[in-house]
């Protein structure tokens, strides 16, 4: 009965991980189309029409004054189809038609290496999808190799010609600003890194290592594109939302989702690997892990930091944001929070207690299934870690509940940031529980690391705020909630550290 449920499940597992390469592979055709087409028209407008400013502002004032699927159609299909799927009043009321103003008036230089990178950029995402489905690496290797031979040598210069076009284009030129313009320089970079290693893997015959550095690469490349589905989703979920505030919440959880898609691409790929018992870990691994452990007082410290700043805020102070700096987010958000944690005085001090108990048994844990790969993790310290998480997860949960989920200009994301980490602790820690109870070390180490990855992400937030005041953002920045939205993002970078885990980690090496 036990055998027949396990080969049950594995079928289930399965299917549902070919139907989510499938539906990624889909959406990525679908969006890689749309933006072939924008760049064969709207992008091509200068070189084909002599007054083609005059005749993008005459569409934009048409669009917005009688809003329609032709009027802004002929503006840009990318913004109908959007527009069809929300609101077309939500896009012609935005800054995007002002953004394509931009395109035809920027110097030619610029609308080169806009519509070179948008073309070139098309076929990564047409042909990246595909190449992480298993049946058809198998069954069409030479077509695999093909297309991985030309997406190594397009995705690159697709990349870097983004790169120059922003190097040359300020900030304030790019829709979202400086959110946009700080999160391209982070993943554009990354998704060449990724090509790179993932290469030096092949050669090296390290196949499970370069499936995953690919997906990394990916994930990367899908920025752009996620950034358009995610107004359509969040369009629908809050469509009262104004279309810039909208734009400011999709940027804040960006970085959790492209990486998450790449990690989702990992696990599928691990399914489909030839069964080994073990493989060598690359040359580095070993003496990384001994400096990671031979630091753990420095990361006990790091805890013990994150805890103090908790307790400054949650039980002694009015929250994380009261610690700001100033400026840097509107009062109304800082008030709200600070009101919030008045009115239910008990959350504050429950979330720092489980938080301060979940990081310090989460790296007991780590030290203990690492350093001891023979001995079962201790019951006792799995239900205190575990049930400290599940405590953290449920306060944010509530916190971002009475903070409110419905973003505005006045409280820009709003409660979105405790939602969105109570969501991905919840989530982590089943698939904790699950390989746990399964005796799936190498997967139970995995979680293990996404969850601590997660855990610090108030100080974190706190240090990034602090760190943006030193750098000094223009008032206009502050003023649009880019400050605080940039500080959001970064307190989740330690999911970076999650994923370069999940290429050299265990799971990777032996799952099969």
């Amino acid at each position: 009965m036990q055998q027949r449920l396990s080969t049950q499940m594995t079928w289930l597992g399965r299917k549902a991980a070919l139907s989510y390469v499938l539906l990624i592979t889909l959406v990525m055709i679908g969006t890689g189309l749309i933006a072939l087409h924008e760049g064969a028209t709207r992008f091509m407008l200068p070189f084909i029409i002599d007054d083609s400013s005059s005749y993008t502002q005459q569409l934009i004032e048409q669009a917005r004054a009688a809003p329609s699927k032709e009027s802004l159609e002929a503006l840009s299909s990318e913004l109908a189809l959007l527009g069809r799927a929300t609101s077309l009043e939500r896009f012609t009321e935005s800054k995007i038609p002002d953004q394509g103003a931009y395109y035809v008036t920027m110097p030619q230089r610029n609308q080169l290496l806009l519509v070179s990178h948008v073309l070139l950029g098309v076929f990564c995402l047409v042909v990246g999808g595909v190449q992480f489905w298993p049946q058809f690496r198998k069954r069409f290797m030479k077509a695999h190799r093909a297309f991985g031979a030309l997406y190594v040598v397009t995705a690159p210069v697709s990349v870097v010609l983004a790169l120059i076009y922003m190097a040359y284009t300020p900030p304030h030129n790019i829709y979202a600003h400086l959110i946009a313009w700080f999160s391209l320089w982070i993943f554009g970079p990354l998704s060449i890194v990724a090509i790179v290693m993932a290469m030096r893997a092949l050669r090296a015959r390290r196949i499970h290592e370069h499936q995953s550095w690919m997906a990394l690469s990916f994930g990367c490349l899908v920025v752009a594109p996620m950034l358009r589905w995610n107004w359509v989703l969040l369009a629908w979920a809050f469509p009262a939302i104004d279309q810039e505030t909208l734009n400011l919440v999709t940027m804040g959880i960006m970085l959790p989702e492209v990486l998450l898609i790449g990690y989702g691409l990992s696990l599928v790929n691990r399914q489909y690997q030839r069964a080994l018992v073990r493989r060598k870990s690359a040359p580095l691994v070993p003496a990384i892990s001994r400096a990671f452990f031979a630091a753990m007082p420095l990361w006990q410290g790091l805890a013990a930091l994150a805890v103090t700043v908790n307790v400054a805020a949650y039980v002694i102070g009015d929250g994380i944001l009261s610690l700001a700096p100033g400026g840097l987010m509107p009062q109304a958000l800082i008030d709200l929070e600070s009101s919030m944690l008045g009115l239910h005085g008990w959350l504050g001090p429950m979330f720092t207690l489980a938080n301060g108990v979940a990081l310090f048994s989460g790296l007991w844990l780590m030290r203990h299934l690492f350093n001891s790969p023979a001995k079962p993790a201790p019951a006792a310290i799995v239900a205190t870690f575990t049930s400290a998480t599940g405590l953290m997860l449920l306060v944010s949960l509530a916190i971002g509940h009475h903070i409110g989920l419905k973003p505005n200009q006045a409280l820009l994301s709003g409660g979105t940031l405790y939602t969105l980490v109570g969501v991905l602790l919840a989530a982590f820690l089943l698939f904790f529980l699950g390989t746990w109870r399964a005796g799936q070390r190498a997967l139970m180490k995995e979680s293990l690391v996404f969850l601590l990855t997660l855990l610090p992400f108030p100080a974190l937030l706190w240090a990034v705020l602090w760190v943006v005041h030193w750098i000094g953002l223009p008032a206009d920045y502050l003023a649009a909630g880019q400050g605080y939205v940039l500080a959001a993002g970064g307190s989740l970078g330690l999911f970076f550290v999650a994923m370069f885990y999940v290429i050299y980690g265990q799971a990777t090496r032996e799952h099969g």
